[in-house]
């Protein structure tokens, strides 16, 4: 589920439009060049990298916008990979961390100089293969609707301080006709267009309804590849810290996209990492991720996975090693012994010791006669050893008819119950699907089913475990059955199946009708699916009107998401909403109140420009003191004030100045203005409230 407020303050006039404006920031569309022109076998000379030249650029830390967290870690990374795997020298693999525009221009050249970049001069003609990486932001230029990368010292909202999309892929061109064409130029973005960072911040100060972006200006020589594509943002791998695109990028690269531990074509590659971005993306973030990658000639080498992505490597080939052991003693014994990871290592050890406990299982047969025969199922649990065959015979007499009581269930419920399912008992925590563990609730939920099939919500939890890892198939069956039994959490992951295309072929179409049926039975995620697919047409005609609806209904049951899509509709008369400017700021109201700070700097803005009759209980240093309370993205949210048409007033800065004064965090002159010193003070300052709130 997204939860991202993404509106900020307009800077054109009307009034009205003005205020709109203010409440949503609309994704932009990068379409990059079309695919590259190859030539029949540059192959081999791919893998011949002793005179290859690479570019690392990872911008993390922005002096006038939000960090990129994960951008060091992504450039290390690359950094192992083109070394260790590609064979490329050390002292050949340029690096730039929070590059400046003027570096920037140094190592690519620049749009009048194409020739003067450190790069061009370094290579060597037919000889040098290119790699260039990017880990940062893009932005993009509302008036020219151009696509910029964003250098460290560079503003998102006045373009002059970007390094053109367009001139990169132009100088990189020149660079390949430097080296000839059996040489190759690849340039990897990991990086979105549409003004957001990786967590959905919004970086730019107004929005732009309807804006599509020019497609940059390439040739034939260069292969591509871009992490998202569209109005998609570019999201993050939590797990890994690094860039979602970057990591995938690197486990498929290892070995996972091709057959085994020998060579990966770049097709399969091609394959592998979209459908592998695409569905990481939408099942951890809730947002579509879609990458962009050109066709190309290319082979990478068989290589060890490097170090950022080595367990999760292994990970993912002991899954699959996992699955292909069958239910026999030699089966078992080869993974044993060859597993890498071997997570399922005890699993696998326990059904090996069980056809070597003759006699153990023999007293446990025992026991259950004698036990069972006086109804004593208690004393047959207590007397369990190594085999305890008729355990779940013996929980389901002892608890039978009351579930709640059921150790089984409570695992299952521990393990893989929905944070957002209406069938979660309210004693029970849920499990976000990122952090929910797939084998073990599988196990458990499993046993739950097993002991209670009537109880629809295991059923449900059941299909999550299955979902989790990655088996599709009996999670479409295990959703089905849920329901068909009348669960509404259940029906609106059925419909996400299909519309990805998990386990059931791609249809959209058949996805929406599914959504409608879960958000009519009260499943919020579902009402914002089905709003998002009818704002943008997807499987069903584009009906505004409709989508207005559910967000609303999705809103009115607390769903932050869908209050920042729903803003716009009333500001700007969408979906046959009236413009309502009292609605508007009740909107804003309710975003504050859930601890927005986009929309705390937003509204001390506001009241400084004539509307504090809306907002009688806040005043603007207030606000702002609130917004830095939520840490470094509320910091980047008060210094975004001094972008737009209306602005903060100097008496309000003042406050703010004392009172960071008083907390002795900003030293400088009480002077009314967003000065370096106290744009840094801002920053520290609201880092350490975060730290002290995440300590508390």
């Amino acid at each position: 589920m997204i939860r991202i407020l993404s509106h900020r303050i307009s800077m054109i006039r009307p009034l009205v439009q003005q205020i709109a404006y203010l409440f949503g920031l609309l994704s932009l569309v990068l379409w990059l060049a079309l695919p590259s022109t190859l030539r029949a076998d540059p192959a081999a000379s791919f893998a011949d990298n002793s005179q290859s030249i690479a570019v690392r650029l990872g911008n993390k830390t922005y002096r006038q916008t939000e960090p990129v967290d994960f951008a060091h870690n992504d450039v290390d990374a690359m950094q192992a990979y083109l070394v260790q795997s590609l064979g490329y020298r050390p002292e050949n693999v340029f690096v730039l961390r929070d590059g400046t525009l003027s570096e920037m221009t140094q190592m690519f050249g620049s749009q009048a100089r194409p020739q003067a970049g450190r790069l061009w001069r370094a290579v060597t003609p037919d000889a040098s293969n290119v790699f260039v990486y990017y880990s940062g932001h893009g932005v993009p230029d509302l008036a020219s609707k151009e696509p910029f990368l964003l250098p460290s010292d560079g503003d998102p909202n006045s373009i002059e301080s970007g390094y053109p999309l367009e001139t990169l892929y132009r100088n990189l061109d020149i660079v390949k006709d430097k080296i000839g064409a059996d040489r190759q130029v690849v340039v990897m973005l990991d990086a979105c267009f549409t003004g957001e960072s990786g967590r959905g911040e919004p970086l730019l100060a107004v929005s732009a309804p309807g804006f599509m972006p020019s497609t940059p200006d390439t040739g034939n020589g260069v292969v591509k590849l871009v992490a998202t594509s569209g109005t998609a943002p570019a999201n993050w791998d939590e797990e890994a810290q690094m860039g979602l695109f970057t990591s995938r990028f690197l486990m498929g690269a290892a070995g996972l996209a091709g057959q085994g531990d020998g060579p990966v074509e770049w097709s399969a590659l091609q394959a592998w990492l979209t459908d592998t971005v695409s569905a990481v993306a939408l099942r951890e973030t809730g947002r579509s991720q879609i990458p962009e990658i050109d066709d190309a000639a290319i082979v990478l080498p068989a290589a060890a996975p490097v170090a950022p992505v080595r367990e999760a490597v292994e990970q993912a080939r002991d899954e699959a090693a996992w699955a292909a052991a069958k239910e026999a003693r030699a089966a078992l014994e080869r993974y044993i012994a060859g597993c890498q990871g071997c997570r399922f290592r005890e699993e696998a050890l326990a059904r090996l010791t069980a056809y070597t406990q003759g006699a153990a299982a023999e007293q446990d047969r025992e026991a259950w006669d004698r036990f069972s025969a006086t109804g004593d199922y208690r004393a047959y649990l207590d007397s369990c050893g190594t085999v305890c065959a008729y355990r779940d015979v013996a929980q389901t007499y002892l608890f039978a008819g009351d579930p709640s009581q059921d150790p089984r269930v409570g695992r299952c419920d521990d393990l893989a119950a929905g944070e957002a399912d209406q069938d979660r008992p309210p004693n029970v925590k849920g499990v976000a699907y990122g952090r929910l563990d797939g084998h073990g609730a599988l196990q458990a939920c499993r046993a739950a089913v097993q002991a209670f099939p009537e109880e629809r919500r295991l059923h449900y939890q059941l299909g999550r475990a299955h979902d989790r890892l990655g088996q599709y198939g009996e999670a479409l069956q295990a959703y089905t059955t849920a329901s068909d039994m009348g669960s509404m959490a259940a029906l609106n992951n059925l419909a996400i199946l299909h519309e990805n295309g998990e386990g059931v072929p791609a249809s959209p179409e058949k996805a929406f009708p599914i959504y409608i049926r879960a958000a009519e039975g009260g499943d919020v995620a579902a009402m914002t699916n089905a709003a998002r697919m009818l704002e943008h047409g997807r499987g069903v005609q584009k009906d505004l009107a409709g989508a207005a609806r559910w967000y609303q209904a999705a809103v009115d049951r607390g769903d932050s998401y869908a209050l920042s899509r729903l803003v716009p509709f009333y500001l700007e008369g969408r979906g046959g909403i009236a413009k309502d400017m009292e609605k508007g700021f009740d909107l804003y109201r309710q975003a504050i109140a859930q601890g927005d700070p986009m929309a705390m700097a937003t509204v001390a803005v506001l009241i400084d420009n004539g509307f504090g009759e809306f907002f009688p209980e806040i005043t603007p240093v207030g606000a702002l003191m609130d917004a830095l309370a939520e840490g470094a993205s509320g910091a980047g949210f008060v210094v975004a004030t001094t972008n737009g048409s209306l602005n903060l007033s100097d008496a309000t800065i003042r406050g703010l100045q004392e009172q960071l004064t008083q907390a002795r965090f900003y030293t400088g002159q009480i002077d009314g203005t967003f000065n370096p010193l106290f744009i840094q003070a801002l920053d520290t300052y609201a880092r350490s409230l975060a730290s002290q709130k995440q300590g508390g």
